[in-house]
């Protein structure tokens, strides 16, 4: 009991002393309170200028006294996106995600309008691709793309990738991207996500043995110049341990004390209560009889005129139905005519045959649904539309491994490349193949690829099944590496525009050489041109 009083005073005692930086808030300089030592600090950079993890780092638990915190941090020179884990023994204790940055000086929003910093790193509309089994690389205006092994179609809810009938499997889970130890001198930084172990607190917890923190992000992040942290961070009191445990003893006594004057305090209040003039317990008594009376009468007459409305319902049902078979068997009854007399009612009769005939062959038809069928339908497109309109799903967890990929000779002097990365659809993960951006300047300069002569017939493929009706197939070309052709396979893109058509690369002769012009999207005009 002791030990239980002792570490509750404890977490209280930290809670109060500390704020969420950790710092103390505004405690006397002479009571002994726990102050944060940093005892491990180690920082780590991406070996790679964009990625989206997942990432791992493992801090020693040195199942401090006092208690211990493990932080991860981040410092950015721009707003990043992330997702991050605490694992304790394989057990998840702490998740958070937002946008961090910029240069550490920010702050972290989770969600809001704040979006991470990576158009560097992304594929735009242009260069999203469709499913390509065994691509590989990419190049001119998009390059390969292929699905998780053993992935099927998948599907979306943003236009952007396959629509599938079936949700695909999920794929294995990706084993932590390598991390580079970084010794650079970081001054100010974000903290991504805390654990603390007293959080676990309990006089049997058990303390965990290792505490690894993973993180990622949906779309890679540009990491050019992004430092990850991690820190242990150790609670010592600033005192002698004897002094806080007397200290401690002397405030969960004091606790224990207002605790039993508040018991007698109840107790007596209770004793009063008990004791009060009992005057007034007979009428009261009554009226509640009274009041039980009153509730149990207007329940009995409710139900009596539930009653009698469902007899006076079956015994017009009755009527009806006996109505109904006398006059099908009885049409020279005057009665049964209705206005207009018995010329109306057998045109009435007759009109009612053909809707009936009508109906039974085009139940598609809004007119012949009946009440609950135009209800069912309403439901239904309600789901539909709320479907639609809702925000895409988050993604389970961290994104598949990285694919491998083959980088193709480059296409321009100032191209750059844009490795692959999985993309999330709101359903499942799909690889964006890498390709190779050549700059506006490059085209007008015309400082594309150069070859000494004209490339060889392109070679035949047989393209894959398209697995999804909006796949354009964009065939492979040759591209010079500076001593030999390279054949780019090709692969199925997603058109930017409905009114877009794919330009291929081409190779024209300029005097002794040859000069690559990259293929493109050329959207067509109102008039088809």
């Amino acid at each position: 009991m002791r030990a239980v009083l002792l570490l509750s005073t404890l977490t209280l005692l930290g809670l109060a002393a500390c704020g969420r930086g950790g710092h103390p808030a505004h405690p006397r300089d002479d009571e002994p309170r726990l102050e944060p030592v940093v005892a491990v600090q180690q920082w780590y950079r991406s070996p790679t200028s964009c990625g989206q993890g997942p990432y791992e780092l493992e801090l020693p638990v040195a199942g401090a006294r006092w208690g211990e915190d493990f932080e991860l941090r981040v410092r950015a020179p721009r707003a990043v996106e992330l997702h991050a884990i605490v694992l304790a023994d394989d057990d998840e204790v702490a998740r958070a995600s937002g946008v961090f940055g910029a240069g550490g000086a920010g702050g972290a929003a989770a969600g809001g309008d704040r979006v991470a910093d990576n158009a560097r790193c992304v594929a735009d509309a242009r260069e999203r691709l469709g499913l390509q089994r065994g691509g590989g690389g990419g190049g001119g205006a998009g390059g390969g793309a292929a699905s998780p092994p053993g992935d099927p179609t998948g599907s979306s809810t943003g236009g952007d990738a396959p629509t599938a009938d079936a949700a695909p499997p999920t794929p294995p889970a990706a084993p932590p991207a390598a991390l580079e130890l970084d010794a650079s001198l970081v001054t100010s930084s974000l903290v991504v996500v805390r654990f603390g172990r007293r959080d676990r607190g309990g006089a049997g917890d058990r303390l965990p043995t290792r505490v690894r923190l993973r993180f990622w992000s949906i779309a890679p992040n540009d990491l050019e110049g992004v430092l990850f942290g991690v820190a242990r961070i150790e609670w010592r009191p600033n005192v002698p341990d004897a002094t806080y445990e007397a200290h401690l003893a002397a405030r969960a006594a004091a606790a224990e004390d207002a605790r039993r004057r508040r018991a007698e305090e109840a107790r007596q209040a209770e004793l009063a209560w008990q004791a009060r003039p009992a005057t007034r317990a007979p009428a009261t008594r009554r009226a509640v009889a009274v009041d039980a009376e009153a509730l149990l009468a207007a329940e009995r007459s409710r139900e009596e005129a539930a009653r009698r409305r469902a007899i006076a319902a079956a015994l017009e049902a009755e009527r009806r139905a006996r109505r109904a078979e006398f006059c099908a068997t009885h049409p020279e009854d005057r009665g049964c005519w209705g206005a207009g007399g018995l010329r109306v009612h057998l045109e009435l009769e007759r009109r009612k045959q053909e809707r009936a005939a009508y109906c039974a062959d085009h139940p598609e038809d809004a007119r012949c649904w009946s009440p609950e069928e135009r209800g069912r339908r309403a439901r239904a497109g309600r789901v539909r539309i709320e479907a639609a309109l809702a925000p895409p799903r988050a993604p389970d967890g961290p994104p598949p491994a990285a694919l491998p990929e083959v980088v193709p000779p480059r296409l321009s002097a100032g191209a750059e490349w844009r490795p692959g990365y999985w993309h999330w659809t709101g359903a499942a993960w799909f690889w964006i193949g890498g390709v190779w951006r050549v700059p506006e300047r490059d085209l007008v300069a015309g400082t594309t690829t150069v070859a000494p002569d004209a490339p060889p017939p392109p070679q035949a493929e047989a393209p894959p099944p398209a697995s999804f009706a909006a796949a354009v197939w964009v065939p492979g070309f040759w591209q010079w590496s500076g001593t030999a052709w390279v054949w780019v396979p090709g692969s199925w893109q997603l058109r930017p525009a409905p009114r877009a058509t794919w330009r291929p690369p081409t190779w024209q002769a300029r005097g002794a050489v040859h000069v690559l012009v990259p293929g493109a999207w050329i959207e067509l005009g109102a008039g088809g041109r």
